[in-house]
């Protein structure tokens, strides 16, 4: 009898035995696989991170007056003048009065600086244009403030419809466009087509 017992006793001990080394192995491979886990999201997350430092530069090319010339990769907050400090800095010839240093530069932007002898020479086109339109302005016969004089020398017109253009005027406001003086009594088509490049509003 006391053998029978002393039997169970072995037996439940080596179950719990058993059961501890089970226990045992399968919290060791739930760590494993938790570690495994935990060191792939790490990886992820570190290329995650290498992926958007990528990300957040630009690439960005500047010409011109500048010292060194080139393409430069740059932080996406950038802006022209930090673009311009990477690439040496400006020639003394520089012009920048017309760049905007502090405009926040985008991926693949071109900037040119542009030299002081072009900025003149745009200075000069703009000038000749100018006074070559002045002087084909003056050339025109305003047919809102002409007098009957300067309506008068106008080829195919009077007298008489120098005063119906006047009297027009008076009654109906000032023309609009060109166009409208075919609506003064006399002035049709052929008569619009002899003064559209004499006449302005």
């Amino acid at each position: 009898m006391r053998k029978k017992y002393k039997f169970i006793g072995i037996l439940v001990f080596t179950v719990f035995i058993l059961i501890f080394l089970i226990a045992s192995y399968i919290r060791g491979g739930r760590d494993e696989l938790i570690k495994n886990e935990s060191e792939d999201i790490y990886e992820e997350d570190v290329k995650e991170i290498e992926a958007s430092s990528s990300e957040s530069e630009i690439v960005v090319e500047i010409k011109g007056c500048i010292k060194n010339p080139n393409v430069y990769w740059l932080s996406e907050n950038s802006i022209v003048e930090d673009l311009i400090s990477a690439a040496g800095g400006l020639t003394e010839n520089a012009d920048t009065s017309s760049v905007n240093r502090a405009e926040k530069l985008k991926n693949h932007q071109l900037v040119i600086i542009p030299d002081k002898d072009s900025a003149k020479n745009e200075i000069s086109k703009v000038d000749i244009l100018g006074k070559e339109k002045g002087n084909l302005s003056s050339s025109l016969v305003n047919i809102n403030t002409a007098d009957e004089k300067e309506l008068d020398s106008l080829p195919g017109i009077g007298p008489a419809r120098a005063k119906d253009i006047i009297r027009y005027r008076e009654e109906n406001g000032e023309f609009k466009s060109i166009e409208d003086i075919k609506n003064v009594k006399g002035i049709g088509e052929n008569y619009y087509e002899k003064l559209k490049d004499k006449i302005t509003v």
